[in-house]
C-alpha cells in the first residue's frame, strides 16, 4: 500500500505535465496558425521575420482554448492524448527566424502545419475509437456519406479556371450528344458552344482518322454517354454528380468486398481510405474515365471473391465489356476481371451468358469504330498506341513515386497496401492473387505509356483503377500499423481540403515542379526531396530507392524506424540537392505575396521592399544562346504593384544581341534587347491588377551570349488587405490591358468587351482599373441605351448616380486611387446594363 502511493503520485504528476503540454501545444498552434515565417535573401543581406504575427487578443484566446481542450480530454488515457503534443511543432519555425539556424524548420508552417496537426488528431481519434468492431453498416449509408462529401467538393473543384486537360473535351462530346445527337464536334468548336464550362478558346483533340468534312474526337464515347443524363440536367455540375455517384458506389463495393475478406473493422478502414483520401475524391469531381474504371475493378474484386451467381456474373460481364468504351487501354483490365470471375465456381450457362454479354459489348465498340473511322480497330480513333514494355520499370516507379504525378506523394497512406498485399498472399492466397493481378494491369498499362502522367490532370490518374484492388490489400496493412494508417489517412484528408481551397495545385506541367509541394511549403523548396521521373538521371534512381528503403525501415521498426528512416533519407536528399534550402525565388515571392507594410514582426522589422529581388527561374540556366535559339523560363505570379525588371547577359564569343520578352500568359508586358554594348537592360513594369503566369522568353539574334540573370524588383505594392479592390484580369489580353494613353490607361478585369476605343459591359456591371499620374483626373464617359435609376459609377470613397441621361460624363481625380510611385491606380465600378464606357484624361 505504501509503495503504491509514490507510484500514484508519479502518475498524477505525469498526467499534470501531459495536460500542461497539451494545453501549451494547442495554444501555440492556434496563436501561430495564420503567421508565416520568412528567411529571405535580399540585395543587402539575409532578412528574417514574421508576417501576420498574433496580437495580444489572439494569444489570450489561444491560451484559453488550449486550457479548455486539455481539461476536456483530461480524463482520457494518456495514449489518446499524447499525439496532441504534435501541435507544438507550430513553434519550430521561430528557431530559424530568431537564430538563423535550422532553416529546414521553416517547412513546419502554413499548409504543412495542417498536415502535422491533421496527423496528430487522426492518431488521437483512432486510438480513442479503436475499441471493438463497428458492426455491419448498410451499403446505402456508405454510399450516401461518400456522395454527400463528393457533392460538396464539386462546388470547389475545378475552381475558377474550369475543367482542365481532357475534361472539357469529354464535356464537348456530351454536349454534342445532347444537342445534335451525334459526336461530330465541328459545329461545337466553330460556335464555341463550350463557353458555358470553359473560358477562353478550346483547341479540339481531333482524331487522326477523321473522315473528310467531320470533326471527331480521339477520345472514346463511353464517358460522354455515361455523363449525358447529368449534363443534360445540370451541365458541368450535373456531369460531376454522375461521377460522384460512380465513385460513391465504388467505395460501397470496396467495403463489401473487404468485409467479406477481412472483417468489419478492416472494411471500415479500407472504405474510409478509398472514399475520403486522394486520389478518389478529386477524380470523383473531375471528368475523367478512370473513376468509372475503378468502379469496374471494384465489381471484379467483389464478385470474384465469392461464388458468382447470375447477377454478379452478368454485372462483371457488363463492366468488363463497358470499360473499353471508356478507353481501349481498359480492355486488358476488363478481360482479366471477367476471367477471374468466371474462374470461380459457377454454372456453365452463367459463364456462357457472361461471355456473350462481354462479346456483344466489345463487338459493338468495334462496329462504332468501323462506322466512325472506317476501321474496326481498338486504336482507330488515336492510331497505334505508343506502348513499350521497356518503359515499364521507369514508368511504374513514376506512377507511384513521382513528386508531381505519383500516387505516394499525393496519398502516402496507400503505401500500406504493399506490405498488406504480402500478408494477403501468405494468409489468403486467392484474394492476394486477385488483388495483385487487378492492381497490376492498370499500373503496367500506364507505365508503358510515353505520357505516363496522364496529361494536364490531377496526380495518380493511371493508378486510380487499381485502387479498389489495392484497398483489399490495404486493410491488413492498416491493421498491422494502426497509428501509421491513422496519421497518413488524416494527411490525405487534409490534402483533399487543401485541393478544395486551391484547385490549381492539382494541375502540374510535366516539368518537375510540383505545385502541391510549392503550396505546402512556400518557404522551403521541397521539390529536390522527392524524385522527379521527368529527370532521367542517377539522382532520381537514388532518391527513389532511398525512399523505398526508408519506408521499409519505418515499417520494420515502427516509431524508431520512422525517425531513423526520415533522418537517413533527408541526409541523402540533402547531399544530392544542388540548390540552397531556401529558394531565393520562392522565398521572395512569398514575401511579395504577403506584403502589407504594417504587418510584420521579428528581429529585423519590415522587409526592405526595394532590396527584394525575385529571380525569374531560367530552367537549367544560365542560358547560352546561339542565333535563332529560344529558351523559356518557368512562370510565376505577381500581385498588383509597380516593379522594375532587370536582365543581364554576357558574351561567349564576338558581339551579340539577345531579344528578351516578358509576358503573362498571352499578354506581352515588355521587351528588351541586350547587346555587348548594353549588357544590362532595365525597364519599368506596372501591374494594376497583378499578373499570372509571368515568364521570360529569350531568343539569340546575333553572336553567342549567356543570359546570366533576369529578376523582378518590387518598388511599390498594393497591400494584401486591399488586393480585393485590385483583382487579376479575367482575360490577360492586349485589347483589355492598360488600353488608352498616353496619360490615362484602363484595364478591364471582368468580361467587358473592347468596342471602338472603349468597352461594352457584358451584363449589368463592369470593373476596371485606371492608372495614370496622381495629379491627373480620369474622364469616364458612359453611354446607355436604357438608363435605370440604379445606374452609377463607384470608386473607393465615391459614388455618382448616372440618372436618366443616356450619355453621362463623370470626372474622378486619380489621387483617389492608390499611389504606386510610377502611377496612381484607381478601381472603378460602372453599374449600368450593357453600357459602353470610355476612359480618358480630363483636359
Amino acid at each position: 500500500m505504501t509503495a503504491a502511493r509514490p507510484l500514484a503520485r508519479s502518475a498524477h504528476w505525469m498526467d499534470l505535465a501531459l495536460d500542461a503540454g497539451v494545453a501549451g501545444a494547442i495554444a501555440l498552434a492556434l496563436a501561430l496558425w495564420d503567421s508565416r515565417f520568412h528567411v529571405v535573401p535580399t540585395t543587402t543581406g539575409l532578412w528574417r521575420g514574421i508576417s501576420d504575427p498574433p496580437d495580444l487578443a489572439r494569444v489570450v484566446l489561444s491560451v484559453v482554448a488550449g486550457i479548455a481542450v486539455a481539461l476536456c480530454v483530461r480524463g482520457a488515457p494518456r495514449r489518446w492524448r499524447t499525439p496532441l503534443l504534435g501541435f507544438a511543432l507550430a513553434g519550430a519555425p521561430l528557431v530559424p527566424v530568431y537564430t538563423g539556424h535550422g532553416l529546414a524548420l521553416l517547412a513546419l508552417q502554413g499548409p504543412m502545419l495542417s498536415l502535422v496537426v491533421g496527423a496528430a488528431v487522426g492518431v488521437a481519434l483512432a486510438r480513442a475509437i479503436a475499441v471493438g468492431e463497428p458492426g455491419a453498416v448498410p451499403g446505402w449509408l456508405l454510399f450516401a456519406a461518400a456522395f454527400a462529401f463528393y457533392a460538396g467538393l464539386a462546388t470547389r473543384i475545378p475552381g475558377p479556371a474550369g475543367p482542365q486537360g481532357d475534361e472539357p473535351h469529354y464535356l464537348v462530346m456530351a454536349h454534342s450528344l445532347w444537342i445534335d445527337g451525334d459526336l461530330d464536334l465541328a459545329d461545337e468548336f466553330e460556335r464555341q458552344e463550350y463557353a458555358a464550362f470553359f473560358p477562353g478558346r478550346l483547341s479540339p483533340h481531333p482524331s487522326p482518322a477523321n473522315p473528310p468534312g467531320h470533326l471527331y474526337s480521339l477520345h472514346s464515347p463511353g464517358l460522354p454517354l455515361l455523363i449525358l443524363p447529368g449534363y443534360a440536367l445540370g451541365g458541368l455540375r450535373g456531369a460531376q454528380l454522375v461521377l460522384c455517384g460512380v465513385a460513391a458506389l465504388a467505395g460501397a463495393l470496396v467495403h463489401r468486398a473487404t468485409r467479406a475478406a477481412a472483417g468489419d473493422k478492416a472494411a471500415a478502414v479500407a472504405w474510409a481510405v478509398f472514399a475520403f483520401t486522394p486520389p478518389v475524391p478529386v477524380y470523383a469531381v473531375s471528368i475523367y474515365p478512370e473513376v468509372v474504371a475503378a468502379l469496374a475493378t471494384a465489381i471484379f474484386v467483389l464478385v470474384a471473391g465469392g461464388r458468382p451467381g447470375w447477377g454478379g456474373a452478368l454485372a462483371a460481364a457488363f463492366a468488363a465489356g463497358a470499360v473499353p468504351w471508356l478507353h481501349s487501354k481498359f480492355l486488358p483490365l476488363g478481360a482479366l476481371g471477367l476471367l477471374l470471375v468466371l474462374l470461380r465456381p459457377c454454372a456453365w450457362r452463367v459463364r456462357a451468358a457472361a461471355g456473350a454479354v462481354f462479346t456483344a459489348l466489345v463487338g459493338g465498340l468495334l462496329v462504332y469504330f468501323r462506322a466512325t473511322y472506317g476501321v474496326a480497330s481498338f486504336s482507330a480513333a488515336f492510331g497505334p498506341p505508343d506502348l513499350d514494355l521497356r518503359r515499364l520499370p521507369w514508368g511504374t516507379g513514376a506512377l507511384l513515386l513521382d513528386r508531381q504525378f505519383g500516387l505516394v506523394p499525393f496519398s502516402p497512406v496507400w503505401l500500406l497496401a504493399f506490405p498488406g498485399l504480402v500478408w494477403l498472399l501468405r494468409r489468403r492466397l486467392g484474394d492476394g492473387l486477385r488483388a495483385a493481378l487487378l492492381a497490376a494491369v492498370p499500373i503496367v498499362v500506364g507505365g508503358t505509356f510515353t505520357t505516363w502522367w496522364g496529361g494536364a490532370c490531377p496526380p495518380a490518374r493511371f493508378v486510380l483503377p487499381a485502387l479498389p484492388a489495392l484497398a483489399l490489400a490495404l486493410a491488413p496493412g492498416a491493421r498491422m500499423r494502426k497509428d501509421a494508417a491513422a496519421a497518413l489517412a488524416a494527411i490525405g484528408l487534409v490534402l483533399v481540403g487543401l485541393a478544395a481551397d486551391a484547385p490549381r495545385i492539382l494541375h502540374n506541367r510535366p516539368d518537375g515542379e510540383s505545385l502541391l509541394l510549392r503550396n505546402l511549403s512556400p518557404a522551403i523548396d521541397l521539390d529536390p526531396f522527392l524524385p522527379s521521373f521527368f529527370e532521367r538521371d542517377v539522382a532520381t534512381v537514388v532518391l527513389a530507392l532511398t525512399l523505398l528503403a526508408a519506408v521499409a525501415v519505418a515499417w520494420r521498426w515502427r516509431g524508431r524506424g520512422v525517425v531513423l528512416g526520415a533522418i537517413a533519407y533527408a541526409a541523402v536528399a540533402g547531399a544530392m540537392r544542388a540548390a540552397p534550402l531556401v529558394d531565393p525565388r520562392l522565398a521572395t515571392e512569398d514575401v511579395i505575396d504577403r506584403w502589407d507594410p504594417d504587418n510584420w514582426a521579428g528581429p529585423f522589422g519590415p522587409p526592405p521592399l526595394r532590396a527584394l529581388a525575385m529571380p525569374i527561374e531560367l530552367q537549367k540556366g544560365p542560358w547560352q544562346l546561339a542565333p535563332g535559339e529560344q529558351r523559356n523560363s518557368r512562370r510565376t505570379g505577381l500581385p498588383p504593384g509597380s516593379y522594375r525588371v532587370e536582365m543581364r547577359a554576357s558574351p561567349v564569343e564576338g558581339p551579340f544581341r539577345v531579344a528578351v520578352d516578358l509576358y503573362a500568359a498571352e499578354l506581352p508586358l515588355g521587351r528588351a534587347t541586350i547587346t555587348d554594348a548594353q549588357p544590362l537592360a532595365v525597364f519599368p513594369l506596372l501591374l494594376p491588377g497583378g499578373a499570372r503566369q509571368v515568364g521570360v522568353t529569350a531568343v539569340g539574334e546575333e553572336g553567342r551570349a549567356v543570359l546570366d540573370e533576369a529578376r523582378i524588383v518590387p518598388e511599390a505594392l498594393v497591400p494584401r488587405r486591399r488586393r480585393g479592390e485590385f483583382p487579376y484580369p479575367m482575360f490577360a489580353r492586349e485589347d483589355r490591358y492598360r488600353v488608352g494613353g498616353p496619360t490615362v490607361r484602363a484595364t478591364a478585369v471582368d468580361r467587358s468587351v473592347p468596342e471602338a476605343d472603349g468597352f461594352r459591359l457584358a451584363g449589368g456591371e463592369g470593373v476596371f482599373l485606371v492608372d495614370g499620374p496622381a495629379p491627373a483626373a480620369v474622364r469616364v464617359e458612359v453611354r446607355r441605351a436604357a438608363p435605370a435609376d440604379s445606374d452609377e459609377v463607384r470608386w473607393p470613397g465615391g459614388v455618382v448616380p448616372l440618372g436618366q441621361e443616356k450619355d453621362r460624363v463623370v470626372v474622378i481625380p486619380l489621387a483617389a486611387g492608390l499611389d504606386l510611385g510610377r502611377a496612381s491606380v484607381l478601381p472603378v465600378d460602372v453599374r449600368a446594363e450593357g453600357a459602353w464606357v470610355r476612359f480618358s484624361a480630363e483636359q
